[in-house]
């Protein structure tokens, strides 16, 4: 068990929209370079190099669809995830050292997700989604190989808690917030707090006596203490996971 300070993001969420292009274009072009040195290799038979560019294909889409739910948690437009897959299907078309390749993709889009991806902040809740449906086929000298796969990337977040009173109008906050990858229990790069005080929104820090317990399992512990006048406590609790996904989540405490 350790424990850590809460800390807000430092860039705005356009310099990270950008970042987050960069490393789309980054992943495209180390994608095409391991490809390329894959189709190089004379010592692997033509069927175990076909299974690893493969493999290689299945993580670049893998990868691109984390990139584009990175962006589109951010802010970015819905319309990234497609935009970004089609520019790797066309990557995956031109290169030739092992065999022609050729990737068709579905954006699911149902009650919850919307051009394949599912933004869900809500009380005690909070999900950023994106889920996508793939067609891989390759067709090589040796054999032909065709994959039909789907890629969930889901990060998640809840958040519960209650106070008690202290002097005053102050209040010392306790919270539990739980992170997850997958639907499994995952660590968070950044936790960071606010509550609401006469309808702005204030970040907890050390002048709040911010507290932040990492049981290193994907649950944190969190206290500070507030100077409202409300009956409740309405929390922000905003959480990076280790892949930069954003969730949020809301909370109304009361008083235990």
């Amino acid at each position: 068990m350790r424990a850590q300070k809460s800390k807000l993001a430092a860039n705005s969420s356009g310099q990270l929209l950008i970042v987050t292009a960069l490393v789309i274009a980054i992943l495209i072009s180390s994608t095409a370079a391991y490809i390329y040195e894959l189709g190089m290799e004379t010592n692997n038979t033509p069927t175990q190099s076909i299974s690893n560019f493969v493999l290689a294909l299945k993580a670049s889409t893998r990868n691109a669809v984390i990139s584009s739910l990175v962006n589109v948690s951010n802010g970015g437009e819905k319309t990234t995830l497609a935009a970004n897959l089609n520019e790797l299907s066309q990557l995956f078309a031109s290169i030739r050292n092992i065999g022609f390749c050729n990737l068709n993709f579905t954006v699911l889009n149902d009650a919850q997700y919307d051009s394949g991806t599912r933004i869900s902040w809500n009380t005690n809740t909070g999900v950023s989604s994106a889920y996508v449906n793939f067609a891989l086929s390759v067709y090589g000298i040796a054999e032909n190989v065709t994959v039909n796969y789907a890629i969930n990337i889901t990060t998640a977040t809840t958040i519960g808690g209650y106070f008690t009173k202290t002097e005053g109008d102050g209040k010392l906050v306790n919270l539990t917030c739980k992170v997850y990858n997958e639907g499994k229990p995952a660590l968070a790069k950044n936790v960071s707090v606010f509550y609401e005080d006469l309808g702005s929104w204030i970040p907890a820090n050390a002048s709040n006596n911010l507290s932040m317990v990492d049981y290193g399992d994907g649950t944190y512990a969190i206290s500070f203490t507030a100077d409202v006048p409300s009956e409740t406590v309405h929390i922000l609790v905003k959480v990076y996971d280790m892949r930069d996904i954003l969730v949020q989540a809301e909370a109304f405490c009361n008083e235990s």
